[in-house]
């Protein structure tokens, strides 16, 4: 059950109200012979600030009430490790390609299995996926941008936002649930620094709803509707989602092998606003 509240009303009033309706819930239950279990509720109260009750675990992915996804992150962690750490322990046995492809079936699925869930975490608790993946190529001397070039091994930021850009596509195609069209609508008014670039599939991502933790919304899946509306026309033009996300694979590629240090944020919106470069188209 999810009731919405004034951000000005106290913890203490939205739990009482809460309390009242789980009464009123019991008391519709006995009525009707229905037995509900005690152990599987809880009052929470989902507010950055003024949060309320313990972590849950909501379609597999365990969300904390302030938002901050860090338990997600920590248990995607702690699952992830110990594989790293024993596949490290073969790498006396197995060339750099072998367990990069070992890697790539047994870890990125478990690392990726909840992205679109912890997607708006901070950037320093998602920066802790990248560091594992970074540790696990230096244990055997291989940089990031070989392994990229070379292994088609690319870092969780960059995979991340394709794969978010990729959903985005999605629906553009009309290939996604009716829902995200009406969540994502179309945003008949170009904008942007360079108006005669901007592609003719704009969306709306709620930009001018927004009236307080604009950072939040800057790094959620809403933000990246930003970044989505400043690629390029043949980008949103692309007939299907895989092709869409081998065109922006290849661009940062080309941005890898042009020497460019930050190659591997090149759709990360919350980087480059925080760095003042603007976005490529």
């Amino acid at each position: 059950m999810f009731q919405l509240f004034d951000r000005f009303t106290t913890p203490e009033e939205v739990t009482s109200k809460l309390s009242e309706c789980r009464t009123n819930v019991h008391r519709w239950g006995k009525a009707n012979r229905v037995t509900f279990d005690e152990n599987k509720e809880h009052i929470i109260i989902l507010h950055p600030t003024y949060a309320f009750g313990d972590a849950f675990n909501l379609l597999g992915c365990l969300t904390d009430p302030k938002l901050t996804m860090r338990p997600a992150v920590d248990k995607i962690l702690s699952r992830v490790r110990p594989r790293i750490k024993a596949l490290l322990r073969t790498r006396k046995h197995y060339s750099a390609s072998s367990l990069i492809d070992q890697f790539k079936t047994q870890i990125w699925d478990l690392m990726e299995s909840h992205s679109g869930g912890i997607f708006h975490a901070a950037t320093s608790i998602l920066d802790q996926l990248d560091k594992t993946q970074k540790h696990f190529l230096e244990a055997f001397e291989v940089t990031q941008e070989t392994a990229f070039l070379q292994h088609n091994f690319a870092p969780p930021t960059l995979r991340r936002n394709i794969a978010i850009l990729g959903m985005i596509h999605k629906r553009v195609l009309g290939e996604c649930h009716p829902s995200y069209e009406e969540l994502l609508p179309y945003f008949s008014q170009r904008f942007g620094r360079d108006l005669q670039n901007r592609h003719s599939k704009q969306l709306y991502g709620h930009c001018n709803e927004i009236v307080a933790q604009w950072r939040l919304w800057e790094r959620s899946i809403f933000g990246m509707v930003d970044r989505y509306n400043s690629l390029s026309q043949a980008a949103v033009d692309l007939p299907s989602v895989s092709t869409f996300q081998i065109f922006l694979t290849e661009t940062a590629r080309a941005r890898c092998e042009a020497g460019d240090g930050k190659w591997m944020y090149t759709f990360d919106m919350r980087r480059r606003r925080a760095n003042g470069e603007p976005a490529d188209p």
